[in-house]
């Protein structure tokens, strides 16, 4: 097994750590059949790793540009990570499902991209972006969009299916696990450091639990979803 150490620079809320990873294969499951979370260490090879600090809120927002380069992009306590050359212009390019794989014309030009982020009672977090983006397909992991999560309730952690990272089409709203027809969409979890990641082919928004829960009362930085208030988590 080769074995490689990489370290990246990170900025604001990011701590520079490194990545001790190694060549693993991909997990294959057909359609209509969820893809666990697993832990970090199945991470496609070529995949950095960061440190978060989770120094920012839980109820935020963000702004930031997407360049054609691509670039790494912080959304209060988490990262959307975007490779060159793969945001489809959404002047040009279909959006919703069943188009997630369809070829695109990237952008030229940098996109201006506004994101919320809120933390429900339960401990659940949600990060909504606008417009809607899809990436341009790609079977290369050095390719892909990814999305990170803060998830400190994650070091140690034994059950992982918490920490499971899903598609929403808005803030509490209903959630769909894109694993199901797409086993690259697989969450990983870091329970060492406490980080969620997951790779991503477009957004609206995502959601993943934190695995801390808060109460609004004592907390006004928190965000009281319908899911808390029928006892649950969409």
């Amino acid at each position: 097994m080769n074995m490689r150490r990489t370290n990246w620079k990170t900025v604001s809320t990011l701590a520079t750590m490194a990545l001790l990873s190694g060549c693993m294969e991909q997990s294959i499951s057909a359609p209509g059949s969820s893809v666990a979370p697993t832990t970090m260490m199945m991470v496609p090879a070529s995949t950095p790793q960061l440190g978060l600090l989770g120094s920012s809120g839980n109820n935020t927002s963000s702004d930031f540009t997407i360049s054609p380069a691509g670039g790494r992009y912080i959304v209060g306590n988490h990262v959307v990570e975007i490779p060159a050359n793969a945001v489809c212009d959404p002047d040009k390019s279909s959006y919703g499902p069943g188009t997630w794989d369809s070829s695109c014309k990237t952008i030229k030009s940098s996109l201006k991209i506004h994101a919320e982020v809120r933390t429900s009672t339960s401990g659940r977090v949600w990060l909504d972006f606008s417009p809607n983006i899809r990436f341009a397909p790609s079977a290369d992991a050095d390719n892909w969009a990814y999305i990170w999560f803060w998830a400190p309730a994650a070091i140690g952690a034994s059950d992982l299916s918490k920490f499971n990272v899903l598609y929403a089409s808005s803030i509490g709203g209903a959630t769909t696990d894109e694993s199901v027809q797409d086993p690259s969409l697989r969450t990983y979890v870091d329970t060492r450091f406490g980080i969620v990641k997951r790779r991503i082919k477009h957004f609206s928004g995502y959601t993943s639990s934190s695995g801390k829960a808060c109460d609004p009362n004592l907390d006004p930085d928190c965000y009281w979803s319908e899911g808390d208030a029928i006892g649950g988590e969409h």
